[in-house]
């Protein structure tokens, strides 16, 4: 089954003979990806960015991802009825490459207060809460992207029949503007070579690598918090070396919620 994103899909390349080739998608019964925006999400809230109007209340929830951006690479604001935010991973690794996460969310009608309640970015994870009261007496406005050129990406997710059989489709995170765009990768190395998985909300507790027939397993939980609105993601995924003969040491870190290997080959 080939893998592809959007807006423009495109396959996935043929691994390199040393490898890795990554399996065991998250595929549900339509065949489609559980989380369009992670393969290797099991269960849990899905998306990049979600949004939430809390009922009988004025509160507005939003949840970003932003994995690999530390507390102190990220900036936000509420200007004109707008939030702002704005993160950078940096390079912690010298085979990493930067990522940028930049946008921005607000009214609608222009003719009612926004302010942010509370922000904080926790496990890779930017959540926000935000009110809004209404001015002058209007009742007409509502949340939503401001009537501005936005960051949000398109797909063509809205048009499943454009979709070709067989390929599993992603969802490119609407808000990053640098860097992989792919939660997940693998570069060659002179040791071997390098491999990372974005697994936003996890602690480095509850990530585990391990060796099994032929595989190197991966997985990782967010554990579940009764004063967020929505969390408890797990992943779960695995790819192959090709040839184990080779296969050394490996090393694996969480870095800002990254989960970031370097698989050594013997010589």
């Amino acid at each position: 089954m080939g893998f592809s994103t959007g807006p423009t899909p495109y396959s996935q390349s043929q691994p390199e003979p040393e490898g890795p080739f990554f399996s065991d998608f998250a595929i549900t019964d339509s065949g489609r990806l559980y989380a369009r925006n992670n393969p290797f999400q099991k269960s849990g809230s899905k998306g990049a960015v979600v949004q939430i109007a809390l009922a009988k209340s004025e509160i507005f929830y939003m949840r970003v991802d932003m994995p690999g951006v530390p507390k102190e690479k990220l900036s936000f604001g509420d200007p004109h009825n707008n939030v702002f935010f704005e993160g950078l991973a940096p390079k912690e690794w010298k085979y990493d490459q930067e990522r940028e996460y930049k946008g921005f969310y607000g009214l609608r009608c222009g003719r009612c207060q926004l302010t942010v309640l509370h922000a904080n970015l926790s496990n890779g994870v930017l959540r926000m809460r935000m009110s809004k009261e209404t001015l002058n007496n209007v009742i007409c406005c509502s949340y939503g992207p401001p009537v501005v050129d936005t960051l949000i990406a398109t797909s063509n997710d809205e048009d499943p029949g454009k979709e070709e059989p067989g390929v599993l489709y992603t969802l490119v995170h609407p808000f990053q503007t640098k860097g992989p765009m792919n939660s997940f990768g693998a570069t060659k190395v002179n040791a071997g070579f390098y491999v990372w998985v974005d697994m936003p909300g996890v602690t480095k507790e509850t990530v585990s690598v391990r060796v099994k027939d032929g595989s190197v397993l991966f997985a990782g939980e967010a554990e579940m918090d009764s004063n967020q609105v929505e969390s408890g993601r797990t992943y779960d995924g695995s790819f192959v070396p090709f040839d184990m003969s080779k296969l050394g040491d490996i090393k694996a870190e969480v870095n800002y919620w990254v989960l970031k290997m370097l698989i050594n080959y013997r010589k």
